[in-house]
């Protein structure tokens, strides 16, 4: 029954990424590429047409939606928990203070009894410190993923990312000496291996051009945010062996950190409109009068010649005014924001459950699942070796289940004996 229902939630788990993210990612291609009429006008016809360029205001409106579900959805399964009567208890907070997450290291032996609270730990428990930190990795992960998409092709930024699964098992053996079992490095190899082959093997796209040497920048940060990304998933797995899941839950992990990022975004929309990009500006073309007369300083430079201006006006000021002016905008943002945040209960759900391995398999393989369901609805056609591919992935995917059920099976005779 265990194992029937342990391979219940996964499936339901993996099917609301897909279906959720799906979703969101159509929406998010509709809300950055419409152009927003305000309507007809009998003194302007046409209207006003304006694009949404207000990403950071996106992001802060999702960061604070996920906030928001993952409260509700935390205090809907505390509601009958023994021992959590106060509000803090029930969304899983009263951990995060240095004295709560002290007694729960020293109830799992993980900290002596009479070890005092030193240092930073005083004011921002342990917990606390790696939930920043994770944050932080978060955003100048995304961040050097967006900044990659200067020097390389979108095609081959998401062929990159098919290895995940890599990084993911590198940093969780070298950072936290994790250990696997043989099984997880074949199905490492298998899926990464299926998935490079059904995306590289498909439909050549026109490459994207750039200045000389470009391309190793691209490929430097596209490697220092896929490190990144194994450092997140092999922390965050490291938070739960290390507090324990009936301490820190999945949903508390969601809220926390989309708190931390509606922290951040927040700050960020207060800041004068264009000051951003003209601190960037500025940065770019001091380092490339440094350089010069290297390619360095041609990729630095992109091409700029003249700071952008600085409004005064706050961000924030801006996207609601566009927001107010255009409700079908408003309207798929927010549908866009709900979207978001019901895939990541399912994420972190099964960042709990099941680990970042198997996550990270899921949101690999979702591209793959995605274009499969495509060429059953629009009778798309795939190359022979893609369908080496796929064949490849379904057979880690197959080797893992297979896996999980023995490990269910001997579980269940180590009880009865």
């Amino acid at each position: 029954m265990a194992k029937r229902t342990g391979l219940v939630q996964l499936a339901l788990c993996a099917l609301t990424i897909y279906a959720m993210f799906l979703v969101w990612g159509l929406l998010q291609e509709k809300i950055t590429s419409t152009a927003y009429s305000t309507g007809y006008d009998p003194l302007d016809p046409f209207g006003e047409v304006e694009h949404f360029t207000y990403g950071v205001l996106l992001n802060a409106i999702q960061a604070l939606f996920s906030c928001i579900a993952a409260s509700a959805y935390m205090l809907l399964r505390t509601r009958h928990a023994p021992g959590k009567q106060s509000l803090l208890a029930r969304l899983g907070l009263d951990v995060l203070t240095p004295r709560g997450c002290q007694r729960v290291l020293v109830a799992r032996g993980q900290r002596p009894a009479d070890a005092p609270l030193r240092g930073l730990s005083r004011y921002l428990s342990p917990l606390t410190q790696r939930y920043v930190l994770i944050s932080a990795m978060q955003s100048t992960g995304s961040w050097l993923s967006i900044v990659s998409l200067r020097f390389l092709s979108f095609p081959a930024i998401t062929l990159a990312k098919s290895s995940k699964l890599v990084p993911v098992l590198l940093m969780n053996v070298l950072l936290y000496r994790r250990k696997f079992a043989a099984y997880k490095y074949v199905v490492v190899l298998l899926v990464t291996l299926g998935v490079y082959m059904f995306m590289a093997l498909g439909k050549p796209s026109p490459k994207k051009r750039g200045p000389s040497g470009s391309g190793r920048v691209g490929l430097a940060l596209l490697a220092i945010h896929l490190l990144l990304d194994g450092t997140i998933n092999s922390t965050q797995d490291d938070v739960f062996a290390t507090y324990g899941t009936e301490i820190v839950t999945g949903t508390q992990m969601m809220l926390v950190m989309n708190a931390i990022s509606a922290t951040y975004m927040t700050l960020a929309l207060l800041l004068p409109d264009g000051l951003g990009p003209w601190l960037v500006s500025r940065v770019r073309l001091a380092l490339a009068e440094l350089v010069h007369p290297h390619w360095i300083a041609t990729v630095l430079a992109g091409g700029l010649r003249a700071p952008p201006s600085v409004s005064l006006t706050p961000q924030l000021v801006g996207g609601v005014q566009f927001l107010a002016r255009h409700p079908d905008a408003l309207r798929d943002v927010l549908l866009y924001a709900a979207a978001g945040a019901a895939g990541q209960i399912a994420i972190f759900e099964t960042l709990e459950r099941f680990g970042s391995l198997t996550l990270v398999s899921i949101t690999v393989t979702r591209k793959l699942f995605t274009m499969l369901l495509s060429i059953v609805v629009y009778q798309h056609h795939l190359r022979r070796l893609q369908w080496v591919g796929v064949a490849t992935v379904f057979a880690g995917l197959f080797l893992e289940l297979r896996e999980k059920r023995r490990q269910s099976a001997a579980m269940r005779a180590a009880k009865r004996q």
